[in-house]
This record gives C-alpha cells, structure tokens and sequence, in this order.
C-alpha cells in the first residue's frame, strides 16, 4: 500500500469513531485511556509552556492537561477532519485544534517544550519524517513523549506487521507498523533525538522519551558561525586560487587537488542527464556552478545548512531556472524516500555533526540503482592532516569529528553500495557509488 492509501484508510477509520471515541461503547478504542496517567507522570516531571499532542483524536488527553493546567497552552493535529470537530465541540480555551498531517507538522521550528504522541504513531506509513518533524517544532532541550503499541520479541512484531495488520486494513483500519526498542532507537538517532528511555509496560505498550539536545543545536549553530567567518576566503582555499592557498594545501593537505577531484566527480554525471539530482551540501557552488550551466534537463535540488554558504551559491545559480536552493540539515532531509537520481556531497561530510544520520538520509532520498557521488576527509592518511584537523579544524568549527578512515568508509559503503570509482587523494577520498 502506498502512503496515501494507509492514510486514507484511517481517515475513513476515524471518521466512524469519532462521535463515540471516547464514549464506554468506543471498543479498542478505549485501550488509549490506559495511557493517560503515564503520560501525565511524565508530563509532571519537568515544567513546560507549550505542548503539542499528535494524533490528538477528539483530545481526551487535552481535556486532562486542560483541567490539569490550565495556565498552559496545547496544540493538538490529527489527520481527521471529524475528530477534530468533536474535539473542538469542547471549546476548551487555549487550546488550537489543527487539521493535519504529524508527518509534515506545520508549525515553526521550535515551537513547543513537549511533544506527545498517544497511540497514534503506529498509523504513521514514514515514521522518520515523523521523527524528525519532530525534531524541527521541538524547543532545545524539549522532549518527545511517545506511547504507542509494541511487542519484545521480534518475531511476534514480525507477525503483527505481516499477518496481522493486513487483516486488519481488510477490516478498514489504518495500521501500518509497530515497532522495537532498536527500531526507535535507530528514528531518534536518524532524526537527532537521544532516546533517554525506553520501556514496554503492561502487555504489549512502549513508553519512550526522547529529548532534543541543546549541545545538538549548539553544534549546528558553530557549523553555520563557521562558515559566515570564512565566507571570503571558502573558494580560494578549495581551487588553489591564491598563493597562500597554494602553499597551505601542500603543506597540510599533500597538495591534494579538489579541482581535479571535483572534475572526475562530475564526470559520473553525464551532460544530457535528465533526472532528479540533489547536491548537499552546495557550498558556494564554486566547483559545480559550470556543470550545472550543461544540465539543461536536470531536476536540480541545491541544500545547505549555512544562510551565508547559500547566498553566494544563489549568486552563481540565480540564472539557471531548474535549480531549487534550500536552507536545510543533511540529517533530516525534506525529500520522500527513493525521490533521487543523483546524491552530490562534495566537502560536507567531514563537517556534518551526525554522520550517521546525513549516511541514512542521503541513502534513503536515493533511488535504487541512484549514484551516491562524493570527497570529503578521511583520518589516518596523514598525521600532519590530522594534527590541522584536531587541533585547528574541529576547534574552529568547520570540521566535526567522528572521522571514517579509508577502510571504514569503503567498508560502509560496500553494505549498501556498489561501487564504480573509490580513490585516496591526500586525505580526500572521492567516489561513485550505486545503491544496490
């Protein structure tokens, strides 16, 4: 089933429910009530303002924080219209009521101090978009509160999902997934939460917080202030353009040459290719802005997470009508899965503070059979490489650490990936790879 359908079906699943959601004769439905009380222990462990509770239903937990504080300003959204009309019958004062979708919330980033999700999740057909949607409205240091349905062991989940849940899409529910510890683990991390617990309680129910670090944004912040401070001198490094430039690529960096690099990289792109191609992150766009000008046909996506770093790339772009550029984070990219043709990353991964989440991203935004194309630092070819980087590099921000060597990156790469060209130039590795 396509995520459309999932969705629809529990639009139609809900609508039916609604006028008795929270009434004696609601059903299973009233399993949800158990969940309650947890939450509002949780809840009662840290002070909040503003809280968002998705997949709010008819807000039976709403009308308990309501009554509970008052003072306190609630979000709810769920994807049905109906519930939402109920819920909003109660006129609770203080509370916005929004029709709409937890994949893709529409609020502001860093909207709220708690987000929580009561039996809803499992509904959800792409639980990482959820995830880092999440990760986007949640103040620093903000938590999520998630309860949802769960079993220990594997091969019951395995059950639930592939016998059980079809069954009951024939009955007209809207369940898509339920989930392990492991697996929740692994949408905190991709999303950049830290999950601080983790627990199945009574029969078969997760409770789960995971928090939005401060330190997390923190280091995005010292990315984005790095790159604003070298701004003037950014293109000059990478292509040698001065002499001063000349002299400290060959003293740090073994004369390693990114305009030959760059050059072979673009050469996996050929110049009629007419599918969809993301660069992350663009820079400034000093090495690509000629292969671009070729692209005519190409469906072309430029990201970066640096204001300053995309301005000058829309300076070099602004005439090419096929580029999109964005402001966004490698870690939580914006883009359905399989939706690429190409992943470009040249010079990003070195400096991205979750590598492990830019890794799972750019792999799941790219088709099957898509071209991973990318150069960044490896660790362990060179000690004066190294000694710049730890010392000078991480320090000032431009850099953030943990580095791959040579074969650890191979290693990772081969997983997931064939691969067509993986060379050592310096301590840069280039490479084109092909998702298998």
């Amino acid at each position: 089933m396509t995520s459309t359908e999932y969705k629809d079906l529990s639009v139609r699943e809900f609508t039916k429910a609604a006028e008795i959601y929270e009434s004696d004769n609601a059903g299973v439905y009233n399993m949800c009530r158990k969940d309650y009380p947890d939450v509002l222990a949780e809840l009662e462990k840290e002070p909040f303002t503003d809280l968002l509770d998705c997949g709010c239903g008819t807000g039976p937990m709403l009308t308990l924080l309501h009554e509970k504080y008052p003072e306190k300003h609630y979000t709810g959204i769920d994807l049905t219209p109906k519930m939402i009309e109920v819920a909003k019958r109660k006129n609770m004062k203080g509370v916005e009521l929004v029709v709409g979708d937890c994949e893709n919330l529409p609020f502001e980033e860093n909207s709220f101090d708690v987000v929580i999700c009561c039996e809803s999740f499992h509904h959800y057909p792409d639980p990482q978009k959820f995830f880092n949607s999440v990760y986007r409205v949640l103040r620093p240091d903000g938590r999520l509160i998630l309860r949802d349905m769960t079993m220990s062991s594997s091969a019951v989940r395995w059950l639930c999902n592939h016998i059980e849940m079809p069954l009951a899409h024939l009955a007209g529910k809207g369940d898509v997934r339920i989930y392990g510890r492991e697996d929740i683990k692994e949408l905190c991390g991709n999303a950049g939460l830290y999950m601080e617990s983790f627990e199945k309680r009574d029969f078969c129910r997760l409770h789960c917080v995971a928090r939005k670090r401060k330190n997390a944004v923190k280091r995005y912040n010292n990315i984005a202030s790095s790159y604003k401070r070298s701004r003037n001198i950014y293109d000059d490094v990478l292509t040698q353009n001065k002499w001063w430039s000349k002299l400290y690529i060959r003293l740090f960096w073994s004369g390693a040459d990114d305009n030959m690099i760059a050059e072979r990289l673009l050469s996996h792109i050929p110049d009629d290719f007419s599918g969809k191609l993301l660069d992350v992150p663009v820079g400034t766009g000093v090495f690509t802005h000629k292969k671009y000008d070729v692209l005519k046909n190409a469906d072309i996506t430029c990201l970066d997470y640096s204001a300053d770093m995309l301005e000058q790339a829309c300076e070099r772009l602004k005439a090419q009508k096929n580029i999109t550029l964005v402001q966004g984070d490698v870690g939580k990219l914006p883009y359905e899965k399989g939706e690429f043709d190409v992943v470009l990353s040249m010079n990003g991964f070195h400096a991205f503070p979750d590598k492990k989440a830019a890794f799972c991203e750019t792999f799941r935004v790219l088709k099957k059979g898509g071209k991973f194309i990318a150069c960044f630092y490896v660790k362990g070819r060179s000690r004066v490489t190294d000694c710049l980087v730890k010392n000078f590099l991480v320090k000032k921000g431009w850099f953030t650490p943990p580095f791959d060597t040579v074969q650890t990156l191979k290693k990772r790469l081969e997983k997931v990936y064939d691969i067509e060209e993986f060379k050592a130039e310096g301590s840069i590795v280039y490479f084109c790879a092909v998702k298998k």
